[in-house]
This record gives structure tokens, sequence and C-alpha cells, in this order.
């Protein structure tokens, strides 16, 4: 049985970069968790594949959250991944339905909008970095093109895809970066566009139709010569507890826990995971005498 993976290597004898990932099995669970309709799944699969690529880069405990806050019906699509190769996110509205475009293809551009993309990294010594960008189109790969070659100066390739099928389940999600590095000529440049461009395939399709990410990937590099230096696992996962979401209830206020307690029990949900955590009345109690004046 396949599971998602992220490899990372060179192409071109060294003079570029990939990241190649599978997250049919990682967007599916989102989907399950959320009940996502198609296109929330696809506009959500797409960032979370993104997050894992970027994340691919970070080191320990650091992590990288990309926001989409565009004007198109999902109103906003969030996702958190780290070095470990975790990856969580939600949209907030997830049973946005759409009409296809004509190609056939879910419209994820016009159920994210035009607005803004912003990326937050978490360093090892506690900063926060955050750039923001124009969003270009909402299809979210060019737009995180645009934030590498805006932000960082890293001129790049990126194809972002995930197939649903008739049932609504992921059939095949996945991604591939690609990005020059010094010494790499326009020669070099031009063979890495014409071989991506010469694909008759989305990437999501040749995720369900390969047995493996290393069949995936040798059909998206055709003739260039590349070289794979790391392998790791990746999946859905989910930093919330009962012990965290408690603390914020005791961030809330005495009020607002008086107003839980009145009502005898209470409910927590997390965005990013859609676990329900239940309070109950002596739980609410203990939690209200923790609360400072």
């Amino acid at each position: 049985m396949q599971h998602d993976e992220l490899l990372i290597g060179t192409m071109l004898e060294g003079k570029a970069r990939w990241v190649a990932v599978r997250t049919t099995d990682t967007v599916e669970e989102a989907r399950r968790r959320h009940g996502m309709s198609p296109v929330a799944t696809a506009a959500l699969g797409r960032l979370m594949t993104g997050t894992l690529i970027l994340a691919s880069s970070l080191k320990g405990d650091e992590s990288i959250t990309l926001r989409l806050l565009g004007n198109g019906p999902l109103k906003g699509v969030v996702a958190v991944g780290d070095a470990q190769g975790k990856v969580r996110g939600y949209v907030q509205e997830p049973l946005v339905d759409l009409p296809l475009k004509d190609s056939g293809k879910l419209d994820v551009g016009s159920a994210v909008g035009i607005g803004e993309l912003a990326v937050s990294r978490s360093l090892q010594n506690g900063e926060v970095y955050t750039g923001m960008v124009p969003m270009v189109s909402g299809e979210i790969a060019e737009d995180l093109v645009q934030y590498l070659l805006t932000s960082e100066q890293i001129p790049s390739a990126m194809l972002l895809g995930v197939l649903i099928a008739k049932d609504y389940h992921v059939a095949g999600a996945g991604g591939l970066l690609i990005q020059p590095l010094p010494g790499a000529t326009e020669g070099d440049i031009q063979a890495i566009e014409s071989q991506l461009g010469c694909l008759d395939t989305g990437i999501s399709e040749l995720v369900a139709q390969s047995q493996s990410i290393d069949e995936m990937l040798d059909r998206l590099m055709g003739q260039l010569p590349y070289q794979v230096l790391e392998r790791r696992a990746v999946g859905f996962s989910c930093s919330c507890s009962k012990e965290r979401l408690s603390d914020t209830l005791v961030s809330i206020g005495k009020k607002e826990i008086t107003n839980l307690i009145s009502d005898g029990k209470a409910e927590m949900v997390c965005h990013f995971c859609n676990e329900h955590y239940p309070f109950t009345l002596e739980e609410l109690q203990q939690i209200y005498e923790e609360v400072g004046e």
C-alpha cells in the first residue's frame, strides 16, 4: 500500500533542486474530518500540499503557516506545516459548491477569490516572520510561485493538484517544486519549462495513476536526469488537545465561563482538525476556579 511521502533532490547535474510530494491520504483525511465539498477539498488540499513543500526546508521545531485571504465564497483557507512532515488546515466555509469550469475542472480560483497570501514562519528562536503578497489567481500554485519570487527572490516552477472522485473521496493529490540553483543556464531553465509544459496529464492524475511516488516522479521528469537525496513521511496531524483548549477557556474570563456553567456543559471544536472536546459541569467549575480576578 502506498503512503504519503515527500522526496527532495537535485536535477540537471546539481543545477536545480526539486521537492515532490504525494498527499492523497493527507488530503482525504482533511476532507473526511471537515466534511468538505469537492472545491473546498481541492483548495485546502493544494494549500496543504504547498505548505508541506515549503516546510521541507525548515529545521527542528520550526513551522510555516499559509493563509489565503481571498474574497471568494470559501472566505479563507489556512494550512500549517512543520519540518517533520506534519500538516493541518481548514477552510472557513467548507460546504461551498461552485459549477465546474468549461474545462470540466473544479473552479478553485473563483472559490478562493482574489486577495492576499500571508506566509508566517515560526523559527526555533521563537521569532515569527510574516510576508504578504497579492494573490495572482487564487489557483494557489501560481500564488506560491509569486510569493517565492517576490519575498525570497527565488524563481520557481510549481505544480499542485487534487483529483476528486465521483464519490467525493480524494483519488490523487500531490505537488512538485523545481528551483534553479546558481550555475543554471538559460538552457537548463528552458529544459525544465519544456518538460513541464509537455505534460499531457495533471499532477493529481499522475499521482492517481502511479503505483509509487517514484513512478510519478519519473513521469514528471521525463528525460531530465535527477537524483533523490532524501525521503520523508508526511501526513495530517493536529497539535490540539483538551488541555490546550482548556487553557483557551481560562482566557475567556469568569463571566463567559459562568454562562457556560449555567448551561451545565460546553463543547469546544478545533478549527484545524474538527475534533470535538466536551467539558462537563465539574470541569467547567474547576476551570472557573483557575481564572484570576
